[in-house]
């Protein structure tokens, strides 16, 4: 049962008058009687009793006028509430990343996004790769920078922003004096995984070896920093990304890969959220801001 015919059955009733009701609630006359015989079909009752003066309520319309009442009553007062929360969710944007990105990317992004949208409240929350796809699809996150992954993907929109290099991370008196490390050199040596989640982007490196690649691997759950001090001190070798390591400050090397690894960084959205106006903003916000980080060929 449609709110919209009630309250036009109300306001027949009220005014005494189809065309009346008509004009009032913006019908045609023609429209409006077809409306009253479909709610009367629907209910099975005869709802309206129609006579050279005017209608009025049958005994039946009559007894359940105070329900319909309020029934249109709580049909306002639910829209009301659903506009609310649209409002309310115009006004803030709940915003995963990895920590490289909320620090390498976050504040040129949302400098760009709260200059066209201000006002709005933007949270961030820092999590692993698997923490914030399943944040995003709870609809916990509005969107999530993170790297791309099919099997992570249904449900989800993908946004790709920048394809970003892996690179082998040693202690400053490793003892390899390449330009470039090779992948079977991990094999057999101590490697610090890092943050909850890095493994998807590093295992397929292993993997696709051959042999395929086996270090004595330590899993972590450290921020990259102290992932960095540990390889500095000696305590093994990892893989970290050229945005991670884009500070520089560091003592330690940094090699390129081979062969070559990179991870496909981009925006997670739910696919049925796309379409909201402050999500296209800050997706516009994004690719604007990584181009001029980057160049049109990255995003």
């Amino acid at each position: 049962m449609e709110s919209k015919k009630i309250k036009a059955l109300l306001a027949a009733a009220e005014t005494g008058s189809l065309t009346a009701a008509a004009a009032q609630l913006g019908y045609t006359q023609a429209g409006l009687t077809q409306m009253m015989n479909s709610i009367e079909n629907e209910l099975g009752l005869r709802m309206l009793v129609r006579g050279k003066n005017g209608v009025r309520l049958s005994d039946a319309g009559q007894s359940l006028l105070e329900p319909m009442r309020a029934f249109v009553a709580a049909a306002d007062e639910l829209e009301r509430g659903v506009e609310r929360q649209r409002e309310e969710n115009r006004s803030a944007i709940r915003i995963g990343a990895y920590a490289s990105i909320s620090r390498q990317w976050l504040p040129a992004i949302l400098s760009e996004f709260l200059r066209e949208n201000p006002g709005v409240d933007a949270s961030i929350s820092v999590g692993s790769i698997k923490q914030m796809y399943e944040s995003v699809k709870r609809e916990e996150l509005d969107c999530a920078f993170v790297s791309g992954h099919p099997a992570l993907l249904k449900g989800l929109s993908w946004y790709p922003l920048h394809v970003d290099e892996l690179l082998a991370v040693l202690p400053p008196d490793d003892l390899f004096e390449g330009e470039v490390f090779p992948i079977k050199g991990f094999s057999g040596r101590d490697f610090l995984m890092p943050s909850l989640g890095f493994d998807m982007d590093i295992d397929p490196l292993f993997a696709a070896a051959e042999p395929p690649v086996t270090p004595r691997t330590r899993y972590t759950n450290m921020d990259d920093a102290a992932l960095i001090s540990m390889v500095e001190h000696g305590l093994g070798l990892t893989i970290l990304s050229r945005l991670i390591l884009q500070d520089g400050a560091s003592n330690i090397k940094a090699l390129p890969l081979e062969p070559q690894g990179f991870r496909s960084l981009g925006l997670v959205i739910s696919a049925k959220r796309q379409s909201e106006h402050i999500l296209r903003s800050f997706v516009r916000s994004t690719r604007a801001t990584i181009s001029e980080m980057y160049g049109d060929e990255n995003t």
